[in-house]
């Protein structure tokens, strides 16, 4: 597997630097990566990381500073294909699969050497072995169309494309929020193949949001802010309030200032849920109030996705399903499902407050404009009303998606796993952001797949198979608690 099996460094970057007009995405960044490492890369959104990703791999040449991969420096003509040829591979964030092809047909864009007579077979056996090797028990029909997958299978499919075989021994592999949409036990298997690949040589830089990954996955953290790497410390040096610290954090929330602002059963019941069967659910009730902020857990594909898409389907005129004083709904599958990709930061956002902005049909650029501005600010994104979506991180479009929510007048607020590869401290900001909006009269239904956001809930109904198989309350609401409920139930 590793293009070199001897000692030394798979990676050495010196001096990298690169602005895009006035902004600064790097300042002279210098990253040595050895053989056989694993390196947590963790950031703001913003902080460079992906541009000084884009730059190892070839797709974007920096302004200043050197590159050397395998000890072989990166020449003026550095690129994609002579980086790979070098042994690094990428596998990214926003997924670069081909939705209306075929599992295996994607494989032959990853991997031109199986074009020929017969790909289709190569294809599908070489994809079947590298998801086995990398996520047993995947269960991903290699026959099907790539956008019928679930975004988990889709995650699973790019990391797979990655790492074939086919291509070529690899001697870096970068992940950027690898599990993101995964499951525990998927985001298990791809930690277990990262350090059979550790054992064979081969270094691995991760880039992710969740800290407890990073403390429990890595040899190495690097932090990165505003173009810079402010902190490299071994991991076992680190706990997730030193890392947090160190990228500029704020305090979490406690669990007495929660619990002091939890409304009870004192509140305006905004969402009601009588009954539902569909497909996926099987008698589903719940209940939203105005002031909560309620959670939706358990094992993974137990119905709760499904839920909330088919709660926003029935928004209007069934009886099942009851809203009082409109819906908004938040998806984590934003390039799919969230922005416009052809519009700009006002135009995403403001679509949210068409009504407030265009009461007679026609839009009042310069009220749309006031709204929008207040919530960059609120929510700190990184662009102005005019920056087109594509130019923003993944973090700051996923930012303008609750933007978009949070500005228009809906009372009830339906969050699908919306922290998809946003910041720690972002995180943080957004959470208090819920919890003033949740003051004002708001009501919350949020399904996360991390449950150590569940702690931020006033209510959590855990799912399993379809059906609510427990409610738990502030004071019972724990990682522990969710996880043995949904295995006592599922």
């Amino acid at each position: 597997m590793s293009a070199d099996g001897g000692e030394g460094n798979v990676l050495e970057l010196s001096g990298i630097s690169k602005t895009y007009g006035v902004t600064r995405a790097l300042a002279d960044v210098s990253l040595t990566i050895p053989r056989g490492e694993i390196v947590g890369l963790i950031g703001h959104n913003g902080a460079g990381k992906s541009t000084l990703m884009r730059i190892i791999v070839g797709l974007t040449k920096p302004d200043s500073g050197s590159v050397s991969v395998d000890g072989a420096a990166a020449g003026a003509g550095y690129s994609m294909q002579e980086s790979r040829a070098r042994g690094v591979r990428i596998a990214y964030q926003e997924l670069s699969l081909a939705p209306e092809l075929k599992v295996f047909e994607n494989v032959v864009i990853a991997a031109s050497a199986v074009a020929g007579w017969g790909w289709r077979r190569r294809s599908r056996r070489l994809l079947r072995e590298t998801l086995d090797e990398v996520f047993p028990g995947h269960r991903i029909p290699v026959r099907q169309e790539v956008r019928r997958l679930s975004l988990a299978q889709q995650q699973m499919l790019e990391i797979a494309q990655a790492v074939l075989e086919v291509t070529g021994p690899f001697s870096l592999l970068i992940l950027d929020e690898p599990t993101s949409a995964l499951a525990a036990e998927q985001a298990a298997n791809l930690f277990r193949y990262l350090k059979r690949l550790r054992s064979r040589g081969v270094s691995t830089v991760l880039i992710t949001h969740k800290l407890r990954e990073v403390l429990g996955h890595t040899d190495r953290v690097v932090v990165m802010r505003d173009g810079r790497i402010v902190s490299e410390h071994p991991t076992t040096e680190l706990d997730h309030d030193r890392i947090v610290a160190v990228m500029g954090g704020v305090a979490r929330v406690s669990a007495t200032d929660r619990a002091a602002s939890v409304p009870g059963d004192s509140g305006e019941e905004l969402l009601s849920v009588r009954g539902v069967r569909d497909q996926w659910l099987r008698d589903v009730s719940l209940t939203v109030r105005s002031g909560e902020i309620v959670g939706l857990s358990g094992l993974d594909g137990q119905g709760q996705q499904e839920l909330l898409r088919h709660l926003w389907r029935s928004r209007r005129g069934k009886r099942a399903v009851r809203f009082r004083g409109g819906v908004s709904f938040v998806t984590g599958d934003r390039q799919a499902r969230g922005i416009f990709p052809l519009w700009n930061l006002s135009e995403n956002i403001g679509v949210g407050v068409l009504p407030e902005t265009a009461p007679h049909g026609v839009i009042q650029r310069a009220k749309e404009r006031e709204i929008v501005d207040g919530w960059l600010a609120r929510l700190a994104i990184r662009g102005t009303a005019g920056t087109p979506i594509g130019a923003l991180s993944g973090g700051n479009q996923q930012k303008s998606l609750i933007a978009r929510a949070l500005a228009s007048a809906s009372r009830t607020v339906l969050l699908d796993d919306p922290f998809r590869g946003v910041d720690v401290e972002t995180k943080q900001q957004v959470y208090q952001l819920l919890r003033d909006e949740a003051a004002k009269g708001r009501g919350f239904l949020w399904f996360t797949t991390e449950n150590a956001e569940l702690s931020e809930c006033d209510r959590v109904y855990v799912m399993s198979g379809g059906r609510i198989s427990a409610e738990l309350h502030a004071d019972e609401i724990s990682e522990e608690a969710v996880i043995g409920v949904s295995f006592e139930k599922g």
